[in-house]
């Protein structure tokens, strides 16, 4: 396998037809489809399929997709690293967070990296698994900022446990169940849960994966903090939400906490990067920054922090 040729199979899984690739790579169609042949015949494997409406990858092309993505954003975040370091160009860093992280922390994490990486460009993502974890796979994101699950406790990723917070349930503010105290009292409810939240990713032991066990409830699913959000404010739909998020939007938003006795999992936040694929000198120092700033926030006076770690535990 050579370099050339995964960069044309990822070109042609992007665009959707080989002549699109060979645009978006500056080659010419044949060069991109001898590259595909000459990959084909070294493997022994068809890699893609030539249809009237474009190209599709076979389960072999799409099993090599993920292997080439990775090695071609790493040649091409060593490349960045290396013309950084001469002087050549700017660098870049991709980010993922969890939504409360990005409203609390985050601000003063990136004024600080800034003072001493003023160049570097900063990409930010949804810190929500399903975001961030095929990203991390393939390159393309270098460090996350979320919530840890059985798929981040692998030997794929470092993983650093930063937080741990329980789950508030939130409703609009006028909603009818907003006083009910237990969730048999929700047998009836309809829900709106990030991915990150849905059942099957909650612990099995706790009070509310048994309610769905019991009850069976309506549970839509959201990719996105703010379309979640939305749909809580405007309809007759519960969410789970951290208790940091909720301690900052309940008041803001028009939203309640349900005064519940039963113990809703928790969950716990952690920093998240690849094993194996060596951190860039602005995602050491990113990482610096933000140890830097959970640190200093921790025994801060300001009553947005005080407020944030009275609802976390600290974990660093």
């Amino acid at each position: 396998m050579k370099l050339h040729q995964l960069r044309a199979l990822v070109a042609i899984a992007d665009t959707g037809s080989i002549r699109n690739a060979a645009r978006a790579t500056d080659l010419s169609p044949a060069a991109i489809t001898k590259a595909i042949r000459e990959l084909e015949e070294d493997l022994n494997v068809t890699l893609i399929i030539r249809e009237a409406t474009g190209v599709t990858l076979t389960e072999a092309g799409q099993t090599l997709l993920g292997h080439a993505r990775l090695t071609v954003g790493q040649l091409a975040r060593a490349r960045q690293e290396m013309e950084r370091l001469s002087g050549m160009r700017d660098g870049t860093l991709s980010i993922a967070a969890v939504s409360w992280v990005g409203l609390t922390l985050l601000g003063e994490v990136v004024g600080l990296f800034q003072t001493r990486m003023p160049e570097v460009k900063i990409e930010f993502f949804e810190g929500l698994a399903t975001v961030s974890i095929p990203r991390l796979r393939d390159g393309t994101l270098d460090i996350s900022i979320g919530r840890a699950s059985p798929v981040t406790q692998t030997e794929e990723f470092t993983h650093v446990p930063l937080f741990r917070t329980g789950y508030a349930v939130v409703a609009r503010a006028e909603h009818r169940l907003a006083e009910c105290r237990s969730l048999h009292e929700l047998k009836d409810a309809e829900w709106i849960l990030n991915r990150d939240s849905s059942v099957d990713e909650l612990a099995a032991d706790n009070a509310f994966t048994e309610y769905c066990r019991v009850y069976e409830p309506r549970i839509h699913i959201s990719h996105s903090s703010a379309i979640a959000l939305g749909l809580v404010a405007s309809t007759n739909m519960l969410t789970l939400m951290p208790w940091p998020l909720a301690e900052l939007l309940v008041s803001k938003e028009r939203l309640a906490v349900l005064p519940l006795v039963d113990s809703i999992a928790e969950a716990e936040v952690s920093l998240i990067y690849r094993r194996g694929a060596p951190l860039s000198n602005a995602a050491k120092y990113f990482v610096e920054c933000l140890t830097s700033v959970i640190r200093t926030s921790m025994t801060s006076e300001d009553p947005l922090k005080r407020r944030l770690f009275h609802s976390v535990e600290c974990l660093l």
